[in-house]
C-alpha cells in the first residue's frame, strides 16, 4: 500500500474511535480482498474465511482506539488482527496452518475463486514486496515466510529447521527490520 492509501486508513482507525461505522465501511471496502487473501490462505477453506474476515472487521472496529500509528501502519494493524484470528479458528478446530510450501504467499491473485479485482498500485506494492523479500538471505526469507503465511511458532519453526529457538528469533528479527528498511526507502 503507497503512504496516501496508509493516512486514509489510519484516518479510517481514527474515526471508528470516535464510533463512526462509515469508516468501518470504508476501511472493508478498501481492505477486504487483501484481508480476505491471508486468512484463505491460513484456512485453506473459503466459507471459514469469510466468516473470520468479517470477524476481522469487527474487531478492527472494536479496537480500533488500540491502534498506535508509533508502533506501525494502519494495515499492519489490520492484518495482524486477521492472522490472529484465522489462527486461534485454525487451533479451535484442532487443526494445524496449512504448511503447502509450493503456495506463493504473496500472490492475492491466486485466490481467482473470490473475484477480487487487483488494482495497478496494488501490483506495485506486490512487486515492492517481492522485491524486498527477495533481498533476504533465503534462511530468512523461509523462515518469516512460514511464521507469517504458514502461521508457524517460533518453536515450530526451530523443530521444523532443526536450529535453535534463538537463531530462529534473530534471524526473523533481523528480516523484518531488512524489510522495513528496503520498504521504507521505496
Amino acid at each position: 500500500m503507497n503512504d496516501k492509501e496508509e493516512v486514509f486508513f489510519q484516518f479510517q482507525l481514527l474515526r471508528m474511535v470516535r464510533g463512526e461505522e462509515e469508516a468501518l465501511e470504508a476501511l472493508y471496502n478498501a481492505l477486504a480482498p487483501w484481508v480476505f487473501a491471508l486468512i484463505r490462505r491460513i484456512l485453506n477453506n473459503p466459507e471459514i474465511a469469510k466468516e473470520v474476515l468479517q470477524d476481522t472487521f469487527l474487531r478492527v472496529y472494536q479496537q480500533a482506539w488500540r491502534y498506535d500509528p508509533m508502533r506501525g501502519k494502519p494495515t499492519t494493524f489490520v492484518f495482524a488482527i486477521a492472522r490472529n484470528l484465522a489462527l486461534t479458528r485454525l487451533r479451535e478446530e484442532g487443526r494445524q496452518p496449512l504448511k503447502d510450501l509450493n503456495l506463493d504467499p504473496h500472490d492475492p491473485e491466486g485466490d481467482r475463486e473470490t473475484a477480487w479485482e487487483v488494482q495497478p498500485q496494488d501490483r506495485e506494492d506486490k512487486v515492492r514486496l517481492t522485491q524486498a523479500l527477495e533481498g533476504l538471505s533465503p534462511p530468512e526469507r523461509v523462515l518469516l515466510e512460514e511464521a507469517f503465511y504458514l502461521g508457524l511458532t517460533h518453536r515450530e519453526l526451530a523443530e521444523r529447521h532443526g536450529l535453535p529457538l534463538g537463531t530462529v528469533k534473530a534471524r526473523i528479527r533481523r528480516a523484518l527490520l531488512k524489510l522495513k528498511e528496503k520498504l521504507g526507502e521505496a
